[in-house]
């Protein structure tokens, strides 16, 4: 294992996490594999990942742990911090008179102040005890409270069945009324309760609030009544309400719902639900889960959560749509006959006491979660947000995890808690993409023409400050379209302020726009209206042509989420890592154009995170080149000295403590001989090994390629993996090969298959059917394998098992390098080389981008990356072993080799010298004559 502090190779900062309190006892890190309740006798690097994950945890630090697939990751992940938690909830607290005895030659006042901590510590944990027992009596007498209501009920059906005769004779006298009469006022009722529907309520800026803060006009509220409303109105499920009546009738709030109290717990984030599935099941295997009955929850969004079926339908595939319907029946007392409230979220609290219960007893992934909610008719989906505060361990996406407002939303604080994200290789792209926004020209005309068409039809009957906020929202629309419009084709990079300048909207408070549309939920209005509007326009057609340039949007609640999400991002205009992209292209009626808002520093987001947590690891089986990924990573601490304001100097940054963060890689469990790994500089004919994109126009490199693919399928046994720079590039090779006989060779001997070309072609010609063609291939009774060829970054890439004969090479064609030519690209690299200060030093040289020092180091950064991961579909387990083949000279750079992974790279398996293909054919070919079963 290689151990790195981070200020040993570049200057940056760590985070100051909340560290235990000084009168708490430090906890002693375990030794054995049974003090972490292991399941099984671990490997040495296992034993030492525990080891080094528990202090890190208990010094409340951030680390980056590297562990090849195949070593146990997950599992040492999991009763690592487990066992730190199951420790930390034991931990002994220093007495008064200790802390008092180890501060003797302290002053008095220094000694005074720790008492009165420790006094106020020890009133701390009384409190947090008498909240739990607060929380259960609660919760108990709920249960006898709901219990008699429903007795109560069943006795009123009871008596409402054995009279039904009074019933009939009700309804006979009311029938009584004109039948002409009865339907004209019903007719008025309904029309009336529809254009209600569609109104947004009244609503007050802030200062206005505070106008209307001591009046509830002609009525009167109580405080209590006024809360009720706020929740009602903020559509809140009614068990996040504190709005219980008092059974005393006293009209104070005895029953008022207590907070469930906050146990210290584990954040484990993961890419996909697949990876929180596994990581849930390897939960259940361990004694956490039979002995201590810790609770483990997986969070997810409604897609893989709601109960609902009928819902589900109704929705589709959208998952706007379904957010939508499933706000809209949380809401009670609906004036539309057709609208039900949501039958699985009852409105007593018990069934959900009842799901959360069930939590407690047993783990389950999300489909059993599911699976649970249909079963107890309770919504899973806010049955486990309800679930976190009691949960030892919370399981969720990258996205709940990453985004402070979904945090934020799903009830989700970190404050003191562990953050484990595995996977982390590609966490700096995710912590860009998520906070990055695109928002298109046929978007912002389409939700002017609704926004414009909806105010036109309602403003008279908006109540507050709705017409203001709507008439701004329409100015900013205007304001985008006119620029959009403006737009020649090509492509344009510019500051925030810049753009709000040029597209003369730098007087509108697109703040307050966002605040608004989020407050008021116009996009659920507008979509109401979009729906009756197309409902009239059904029943026009049958008589006349409607004007087809004038039909309504079809989903205009995404449309304005997509708005709401790109006000917020340019709602801080002096960012300094973030940038606007205007993308046009075409002309007249097929002209397209995109605003795209670019987040350059992940340090703003992630640091929130690593500021409430007590402790913050990024957990991978490729996490390395990692230096630059925690550079961007952790946050920074700016000062500005007066001398530097008033010589407009760019902000210098003071980092924190470098020590409180570090790095561990281990190897990999496999010995170095069941590795090899071989550049290959020349091919068969002496031609060499490059393919730079000058060089992939030369059809005889390709060709030597494609030799040198055929003769390695004659001495390796099993399948071999090929994986290209990009989609382009397997295109050309691949009918090049084709086209040479070189392709009809290999097949011989391996049947080729090859990935979708592009992400855009069917299932039947794409990824799903080419790896499932090419592992029956291999897998099949007396075959000699078979060859897939790939692309570095696809699907295939990532998150696919090639054990055994399934990889038993792995190629790598050419040096996967991101293109200069997109704009994103190279306004990121030149962000990185200015070290994010917000200025741009001379870096580029007639209008064209010079890379730097730093952005050299970032761009190769991001290359290797990928190719690790890719690497790592090989070697799966303790007994496999494999060729890693690189058909590149440049592989063999001191630069590029550096940043393999630590299993290749290092302990023996170092990559040898760049060899022509005789010698390194011949290497291979006795690599392969070796007998490896006896090796472990």
């Amino acid at each position: 294992m290689t151990i790195e502090n981070i200020n040993d190779s570049i200057e940056t900062s760590g985070f100051q996490s909340p560290m235990p309190p000084t009168d708490t006892v430090s906890l002693a890190t375990p030794r054995t594999a049974a003090d972490f309740s292991f399941p099984m006798e671990p490997y040495d690097i296992q034993l030492d990942f525990m080891k080094r994950l528990f202090e890190t945890i208990e010094n409340g630090r951030f680390a980056i742990f590297e562990s090849p697939t195949g070593t146990g990751k997950s599992l040492s992940i999991i009763c690592g911090a487990l066992t730190w938690l199951m420790h930390d909830s034991k931990r002994p607290t220093a007495s008064t008179a200790d802390t008092v005895k180890a501060l003797t030659n302290e002053p008095d006042w220094v000694v005074a102040f720790e008492k009165r901590r420790a006094a106020e510590e020890d009133e701390l944990v009384d409190e947090n005890e008498k909240a739990e027992a607060k929380y259960k009596q609660w919760v108990a007498k709920t249960r006898r409270s709901e219990a008699m209501e429903r007795k109560k009920a069943c006795g009123r059906a009871r008596s409402l069945f054995g009279g039904a005769s009074s019933v009939k004779t009700t309804t006979t006298t009311n029938s009584a009324t004109p039948t002409g009469t009865k339907r004209s006022v019903d007719a008025i009722t309904e029309d009336t309760s529809d254009v209600d529907e569609l109104l947004v309520d009244a609503y007050y800026s802030d200062t206005e609030e505070a106008k209307h803060a001591d009046t509830d006009g002609p009525v009167k509220y109580s405080e209590a009544v006024r809360r009720l409303l706020e929740r009602r109105a903020a559509d809140k499920p009614y068990y996040d309400s504190d709005d219980s009546e008092a059974e005393d009738g006293s009209g104070a709030a005895a029953n008022e719902v207590p907070e469930e109290p906050m146990i210290t717990k584990i954040f484990y984030a993961s890419r996909t639900h697949s990876q929180l599935q596994q990581f849930v099941h390897e939960v259940k295997r361990t004694l956490f889960a039979s002995r201590d009955r810790i609770k483990c929850v997986t969070l997810g969004s409604r897609t893989q959560l709601c109960t609902n079926d009928r819902v589900r339908k109704e929705s589709g595939s959208s998952v706007y749509a379904l957010n939508e319907k499933c706000t809209e029946m949380q809401q009670q007392g609906s004036k539309k006959k057709k609208q039900q409230r949501c039958p699985f979220l009852p409105t007593q609290r018990t069934p959900m006491f009842d799901f959360k219960d069930s939590i407690g007893r047993k783990i389950m992934d999300i489909e059993e979660l599911a699976s649970e909610g249909k079963r107890l008719s309770v919504c899973a989906y806010y049955g486990s947000r309800a679930s976190v505060s009691a949960a030892h361990v919370v399981a969720l996406p990258y996205n709940m995890l990453l985004s402070k407002a979904t945090r934020e939303s799903m009830g989700v604080s970190l404050k003191g808690n562990i953050v484990i994200v595995d996977e982390a290789h590609n966490l700096v792209d995710t912590v860009l993409a998520i906070h990055s926004v695109s928002l298109d020209w046929t978007t912002v005309q389409a939700l002017l023409d609704m926004m414009q068409m909806y105010f036109a039809k309602y403003w008279r009957r908006l109540k507050g400050s709705n017409t203001v906020y709507i008439r701004q929202a329409i100015a900013l629309l205007k304001a985008l379209d006119k620029f959009m419009k403006q737009c020649d084709a090509h492509v344009a990079v510019m500051p925030v302020n810049e753009f709000l300048q040029k597209a003369h909207a730098d007087h509108i408070n697109v703040y307050k726009i966002d605040k608004y549309l989020r407050a008021s939920k116009l996009g659920r209005k507008l979509n109401m209206f979009s729906e009756a509007r197309s409902k009239d326009e059904a029943a026009a057609s049958k008589r006349e042509r409607v004007d087809k340039q004038r039909s309504p949007m079809a989903n205009p609640a995404t449309a304005v989420a997509t708005f709401e999400s790109f006000m917020e991002c340019i709602g801080s205009p002096n960012r300094l890592g973030a940038r606007l992209v205007v993308n046009a292209s075409g002309g007249g009626d097929g002209k397209a154009v995109e605003l795209k808002y670019l987040l350059l520093d992940p340090s703003e987001s992630f640091g929130e995170i690593c500021k409430e947590a007590r402790a913050v690891v990024l957990a991978g089986g490729t996490m390395k080149p990692a230096n630059d990924a925690v550079e961007q990573l952790l946050p920074k601490q700016r000062s500005v000295s007066g001398e530097e304001q008033q010589q407009q100097q760019p902000p210098q940054y003071s980092m924190l403590d470098p020590a409180n963060a570090q790095i561990f890689a281990w190897s990999h469990v496999v010995a170095a001989s069941h590795i090899c790994a071989q550049v290959v500089d020349r091919g068969p004919t002496g031609l060499p090994l490059k393919f730079a994109l000058q060089d992939q126009a030369d059809a005889a490199k390709l060709r030597e390629a494609g030799n040198a693919l055929a003769a390695l399928c004659n001495v390796v046994p099993g399948g071999v993996v090929v994986f290209f720079p990009s989609y382009a590039l397997l295109r050309k090779m691949h009918g090049e090969w084709a086209a040479a006989g070189i392709t009809g060779r290999i097949s011989k001997r391996k049947p080729v298959f090859a990935e979708a070309t592009s992400r855009l072609e069917p299932v039947e010609k794409g990824e799903e059917d080419a790896l499932a063609k090419y592992t029956n291939q291999v897998k099949r009774a007396g075959s000699t394998g078979a060859v897939l060829l790939s692309v570095v970054g696809g699907k295939l890439s990532e998150g696919i098992n090639f054990s055994d004969d399934l990889g038993r090479a792995v190629v790598m064609v050419g040096v996967p390098y991101p293109s200069l030519a997109s704009p994103e690209l190279v306004e990121r690299l030149e962000y990185y080389e200015s070290g994010g200060a917000g200025c741009v030093a001379s870096k580029k040289s007639g209008g064209e981008f010079r890379m730097g020092v730093r952005a050299r180091e970032l761009y190769e950064a991001m290359c290797m990356r990928s190719v690790n991961q890719s690497i790592g579909r090989a070697i799966r387990h303790r007994r496999d072993y494999a060729a890693i083949v690189f058909l590149d000279c440049r592989y063999a750079e001191p630069r590029i080799a550096s940043k393999l992974p630590a299993w290749i790279a290092g302990g023996g398996n170092s990559v040898v010298a760049s060899k022509p293909f005789g010698p390194a054919l011949a290497n291979i070919a006795s690599f392969f004559k070796r007998d490896f079963s006896g090796d472990n």
